[in-house]
């Protein structure tokens, strides 16, 4: 299964949008495990490398969107791994 993480803290602007964005993303793609990662408080502390900043959406471990990404853009791309041709 594949897994998206989503990258939030509580004083970040634009994480209330990242955390409607993954709610919005579990309904319609089931194959992809997506998480709301607390940056705040990450497991012993570490973030991927690449998460510089947030939101940060994280894919199978590589990073492809650094902010919220355009929904319709984010779909195609979950769509096409769904399918197969990601």
């Amino acid at each position: 299964m594949n897994k998206l993480d989503v990258y939030v803290t509580s004083g970040c602007s634009s994480c209330g949008r990242a955390r409607e964005i993954a709610a919005s993303l579990r309904d319609v793609y089931p194959g992809i495990r997506v998480e709301v990662v607390d940056a705040d408080g990450a497991a012993g502390g570490s973030l991927p490398d690449a998460v510089v900043a947030v939101p940060a959406y994280v894919l199978d471990g590589t990073l492809i969107s650094l902010g919220n990404p355009n929904p319709v853009t984010l779909r195609e791309q979950l769509a096409a791994l769904v399918l197969g041709r990601g």
